[in-house]
């Protein structure tokens, strides 16, 4: 039964519809499997028929007020892209073979190019996208995508990171504004405030983590003088780096948690507005638990782990939406443009990978 309730404090017509992840892990293993193995013997090629495969049934697992989400991407299309992407790449490291000047000027070329990829594949992935027939879109604003991508990269480099909660937001408000839903845009109109309080007690999270995970390994080693057994200090060593990890996961679960509370619920369609609910504590849970089982099993936790993780971020997502989301998505389909998939995509609106 669709998780679906009326909002006590909405108007009768406001209606909270809980998107929900249907997909089970052993159904998924066996999608999985099948693709390593496959793009194994054809020594990469399959990968964009995997591709294909795995978000066919992530959408198609992704359920919202009584409908699933569908993908319609191609194989080839994907592999065009990814051939694309490889060229340049191998080119920046050919050259770089050849003559270091060469491979300068090459990786600035990469560089340069960049935000163009990124909005080629954006276009790609949200036209290939639909929900009850209706295609997601996305436009393709060049000089946005350089000043959100490459402007406030650079300057959050050259300012050693103090900018960088300024460009984390400029590029979830560039992705969002340039969406769309049939002829209706995303808009995004949170503030950039919370991203630096996020990020300032996800560093704060980290030292502290850290030293106490640090103080501890120390203590019970003795001391300094614990440390003058060579075999003690070799794992004093590894310890850190684990200790590291800890901390990292610990700032990650916060982290993301608040970031996408903060960009969904600032985020609206029409008179419809997004809501997530992610808790920091469930969500470092589930990332360290992913990361164990993974190690544990030689990766063949990985479908089990990708599972768990996108049916609890899409249980804690929902839709408020104002009447029905029905008559929505068919307005969307009666005004969106009668060309589809190939048809309104030019030879570079291919999924590059990013």
């Amino acid at each position: 039964m669709e998780p679906e309730q009326i909002t006590a404090a909405g108007s009768a017509g406001t209606r909270t519809h809980q998107l929900e992840f249907r997909g089970s892990g052993a159904e998924y293993f066996r999608i999985w499997i099948v693709n390593l193995a496959l793009t194994i013997l054809t020594l990469g090629i399959y990968s964009a028929w995997a591709k294909v495969r795995r978000l066919r049934y992530m959408h198609g697992s992704t359920w919202l007020d009584g409908s699933s989400f569908g993908y319609h991407g191609e194989p080839l299309r994907i592999l065009k892209g990814r051939a694309i992407a490889f060229v340049l790449v191998a080119a920046y490291f050919g050259l770089g073979q050849v003559s270091p000047v060469a491979g300068a000027i090459a990786g600035l070329v990469l560089f340069a190019v960049f935000p163009w990829l990124i909005v080629k594949s954006l276009v790609f992935r949200l036209r290939m996208t639909s929900w009850r027939g209706v295609r997601f879109d996305f436009r393709s604003d060049f000089a946005g995508a350089y000043r959100a991508f490459m402007g406030w990269m650079v300057l959050a480099a050259v300012t050693l990171g103090i900018l960088f909660p300024r460009f984390a937001y400029e590029r979830h408000r560039y992705v969002i504004n340039g969406a769309s839903f049939g002829s209706t845009p995303f808009v995004f109109a949170a503030r950039v405030w919370p991203f630096y309080r996020t990020y300032m007690v996800a560093s704060i999270i980290v030292v502290a983590v850290l030293a106490v995970l640090l103080g501890m390994i120390f203590a019970a080693v003795g001391g300094s003088a614990g440390l003058q057994d060579p075999a003690v200090l070799a794992l004093f060593q590894l310890l850190p780096l684990l200790s590291i990890m800890v901390s990292y996961l610990a700032a990650a679960g916060y982290l993301q948690s608040r970031i996408l509370n903060e960009v969904y619920g600032s985020t609206s369609l029409g008179p419809h507005r997004l809501r997530s609910d992610l808790a920091a504590l469930p969500l470092t849970w589930i990332y360290a638990s992913n990361v164990a089982g993974v190690l544990l099993t030689l990766g063949l936790f990985m479908p089990w782990a990708q599972v768990r993780l996108m049916r609890y971020r899409l249980g804690t997502l929902s839709v408020e939406a104002q009447g029905s989301l029905s008559e929505f998505a068919a307005a969307q389909e009666r005004s969106q443009p009668g060309a589809a998939g190939e048809e309104i995509s030019d030879f570079f609106d291919v999924d590059f990978g990013l």
